[in-house]
């Protein structure tokens, strides 16, 4: 009888400005995984309602099926015959036997970063504002996975792998991910 593959499924999470979309998106590149991004589905839905992304972030604290349409498609993934990388916030939470990365920055380096994205995703009259928004966007965040899942996303333990990204260059990030990658996709390494 042959034996089931081992699918890897690379979960990324991380701080808002943390670089987390453009660390995905290299990992995808380098591994030549499947890249799924489920903060389009949020982005998109803040579009359509007119309002920002962390306005979105606290309207779904009170309303949870906001959240539940992601959660369903993140446990679906579990069946997916496929190696996949994954930029979510709880994809962590839901996938079995994922390689778990959290993305941390400082607070100053996520607010300069996102008040100078060219994306214009999120825009800020100064860097102030930014900062507290991120601020804010973050602690929504963490009160509404702890209220939803009883879990705490800011804590590190929960993750295989932690890099604060601050000062550190997308090559330095991706040395990190290398080394840690190599020990999980070692047999010996998993059965161990």
């Amino acid at each position: 009888m042959e034996k089931d593959p081992f699918y890897h499924r690379i979960t990324i999470t991380g701080d808002p400005g943390s670089g987390k979309t453009t660390f995905a998106g290299n990992v995808a590149a380098r591994t030549g995984y499947r890249l799924i991004t489920t903060g389009n589905i949020f982005r998109d839905l803040a579009r359509e309602k007119g309002i920002s992304v962390a306005d979105l972030n606290a309207l779904a604290e009170t309303q949870k099926e906001i959240d539940a349409k992601v959660d369903e498609y993140l446990v679906s993934l579990n069946d997916a015959p496929e190696h996949l990388v994954l930029d979510s916030r709880m994809a962590w939470h839901f996938l079995k036997n994922a390689f778990k990365i959290r993305l941390t920055v400082d607070l100053d380096v996520a607010a300069r970063r996102i008040f100078g994205d060219i994306r214009g995703e999120e825009t800020f009259d100064n860097l102030d504002t930014a900062m507290k928004e991120v601020e804010r966007r973050r602690q929504s965040e963490i009160h509404r996975y702890n209220a939803l899942y009883n879990v705490n996303i800011g804590d590190d333990s929960n993750f295989d792998l932690v890099i604060n990204t601050s000062g550190k260059t997308e090559a330095d990030v991706l040395a990190l991910f290398d080394d840690a990658f190599r020990n999980y996709t070692d047999p010996l390494a998993r059965s161990g």
